[in-house]
C-alpha cells in the first residue's frame, strides 16, 4: 500500500487543516482529526491511487447513456456519463535494462602458432547492458464513490467497434479516445500526463515515470476538486 504523509510541527496541525481538506476533498474536521497530535506529526493522510483500487477495463460499450466496462477477472461496472467528473489521459514508459551476452569468433595469432595453424581463432564473449522503452497509452475515468476506470491501450479487447475495428492498437485507441470525447464531451479533459515534460514537472527532480502513480493521485484530486 502506498500512502501520502504529512509532518508537521508540533501544535501546527491546526493551521494545515483547511488547505489540506480542500486538497484532499474532505472535510476540515475530518483532516483536523489526523492532525491533532499535539507532539506532532508525521501523519499519513491519503492513499495513492495504485492497481488495487482501481478498474481495470478489459472490454467495454459505449451506450447512448453510459459505459459498460468489463474487468479483466470478468467484473462488470456501469457508469453513467452523467456522473463522470474526469478524463486523465496520459503515457506510461517503462524502461527495463538487461544484461546481453554475445559471442563471435576471432583471430587469435597465439592460438594459431601454439597449434601450428591447426585452430586459428577463439571464443570471444562480451556482456553489455541494453535499455529498452516500452511505451503505454492509458486512460482513467473518474466518478464519486466509484473506483476509476482504467483503460490501458495494449489490455483492452477491441471487438466492440465491430465494423470499425482498425488494424492496430495504437489505431483502436486513437478511435476510443475519440468516441469517448464525443460522448461526453462536458466532462473535464485532460492530458498532462501524455507529455513527458509535463510528467517531469509534476514529479519533481526525485522522482520518475515509475512513480507515475503519484503523479496520477495527485493530479486527479486538484481537477477534480476543481471541478
Amino acid at each position: 500500500m502506498n500512502v501520502i504523509a504529512i509532518h508537521y510541527a508540533p501544535g501546527g496541525g491546526e493551521a494545515l487543516a483547511g488547505p489540506l481538506a480542500e486538497a484532499l476533498d474532505k472535510t476540515p474536521y475530518e483532516v483536523r482529526a489526523r492532525l491533532s497530535d499535539p507532539e506532532g506529526g508525521p501523519a499519513v493522510v491519503a492513499r495513492l491511487e495504485t492497481d488495487a483500487r482501481r478498474f481495470l477495463v478489459r472490454g467495454f460499450e459505449l451506450g447512448g447513456q453510459g459505459i459498460t466496462a468489463t474487468s479483466r477477472r470478468g467484473d462488470t461496472a456501469e457508469i453513467a456519463y452523467r456522473d463522470l467528473d474526469l478524463f486523465l489521459r496520459g503515457t506510461r514508459i517503462d524502461e527495463r535494462t538487461e544484461l546481453k551476452t554475445t559471442e563471435q569468433r576471432k583471430f587469435s595469432m597465439g592460438r594459431a602458432l601454439l597449434t601450428q595453424g591447426l585452430m586459428m581463432t577463439k571464443t570471444v564473449r562480451k556482456t553489455d547492458k541494453v535499455t529498452s522503452l516500452e511505451r503505454e497509452e492509458f486512460f482513467h475515468l473518474y466518478a464519486d464513490g466509484r473506483p476509476p476506470l482504467v483503460f490501458r491501450s495494449g489490455a483492452l479487447d477491441y471487438r466492440s467497434f465491430g465494423p470499425a475495428l482498425q488494424p492496430s492498437v495504437q489505431a483502436n485507441f486513437t478511435h476510443l479516445v475519440e468516441q469517448v470525447r464525443q460522448a461526453f464531451p462536458e466532462v473535464p479533459y485532460n492530458e498532462r500526463l501524455a507529455n513527458r515534460q509535463s510528467r517531469a514537472r509534476i514529479l519533481g527532480p526525485g522522482l520518475t515515470d515509475k512513480h507515475l502513480d503519484v503523479a496520477i493521485s495527485l493530479l486527479a484530486r486538484v481537477l477534480r476538486v476543481r471541478s
